[in-house]
């Protein structure tokens, strides 16, 4: 009997999303007639729109709680035999309406339902992040749970994203490493100030002749400050154009050799094509255990406690740098204290 398997991936996340792309070939290798579907956010629609296992895409047109309803709707009409949202977020309003709405035959949940529990969920109980005494689980691990609760057989867990034929083209090749840099979050403490991003493309710039570096560009307005912030080094500094969509940024970092990013979606789209990553974060132990990178290549670094990205010193990233480039297959991480 066909399985329709609805995943919840609403909340718009787009990290999240590429974590998610990891399920879907297991899926289909375990149960080859299952249909898949998936309710997304439109800023993570991307990763999901182009997939070959992916049968039904509904899309929440934005965080507004009609348009997840709206969205919800179209879902039920599929009848899906089961949903599963990995999120520790039952409590939130939005999305009990999102599953009592789908009303698939069966949940598939990692806590247990706080309003509504019924007397088939699945709940997958774990230590996910919310011990203060132990570290949290990478949060492929609720992923590799929900497989092997279905009887998936074990497996290295891959990301596995298809941006489709209408993806835009790279840039035009450089001569040398082309360092993709990403320097916004969600955060200002966890983002790269203009100024220490300013200070470290000088920096690279000065000490690595053979690396090009394309600025990944999260609004118009900060497109335009990054332009003006690197004309004196235009010739090997590119500032890529906004897009609403995330597809050309994912083009992008999957043509680079290195990767550069606070602890956002690039951290987890580099780990998708195995890409050397430095990654950065504020001192938060969920961000740091659960959202490190996959790379092979990585160094992790993290601010003092009470303090943001920004304030991670300059010669801790060259260091990471020169360590990433002249040693392969390395994993590291840092924990900076209080100058």
């Amino acid at each position: 009997m066909t399985q329709r398997i609805l995943i919840l991936s609403h909340d718009n996340k787009i990290g999240d999303a590429i974590v998610v792309t990891g399920l879907l070939k297991p899926l289909r290798a375990h149960w080859p007639d299952c249909e898949i579907g998936v309710l997304c956010g439109a800023s993570n629609a991307a990763l999901y729109r182009h997939h070959p296992d992916v049968k039904w895409l509904h899309v929440s047109s934005s965080r507004n709680v009609f348009a997840r309803l709206w969205a919800s709707l179209k879902a039920r009409m599929k009848r899906y035999d089961m949903v599963v949202h990995f999120g520790l977020d039952l409590a939130n309003p939005s999305v009990q309406i999102v599953l009592n709405t789908v009303n698939a035959k069966q949940r598939f949940l990692f806590l247990q339902h706080p309003t509504r529990p019924l007397p088939n969920d699945v709940v997958m109980q774990g230590d996910w992040g919310y011990s203060a005494n132990t570290a949290a689980q990478h949060y492929t691990a609720r992923h590799l749970r929900f497989l092997q609760t279905l009887g998936v057989a074990a497996a290295p867990y891959q990301y596995d994203i298809h941006l489709g034929s209408a993806a835009p083209p790279t840039p035009a090749t450089h001569a040398g490493l082309r360092m993709v840099i990403n320097s916004q979050s969600s955060a200002a403490n966890k983002s790269f100030s203009l100024p220490w991003l300013q200070a470290f493309v000088t920096a690279v710039y000065a000490q690595h002749p053979n690396i090009h570096m394309q600025l990944l560009s999260a609004s118009p307005a900060l497109e335009v400050a990054m332009r003006e912030m690197c004309q004196a080094h235009a010739d090997r500094v590119t500032v890529m154009p906004f897009a609403p969509t995330v597809t050309p940024a994912l083009a992008i970092i999957q043509s680079a050799d290195l990767v550069v990013s606070p602890d956002t979606y690039a951290v987890h789209a580099a780990s998708a094509w195995n890409k050397p990553v430095i990654a950065l974060y504020e001192p938060s132990v969920l961000s740091v255990d659960s959202w490190e990178p996959l790379s092979d290549t990585y160094a992790q670094i993290v601010a003092p406690a009470g303090q943001a990205v920004s304030d991670i010193g300059l010669p801790e990233v060259m260091k990471a740098l020169a360590q990433v480039l002249t040693a392969p297959h390395t994993r590291t991480r840092v924990f900076l204290q209080p100058a």
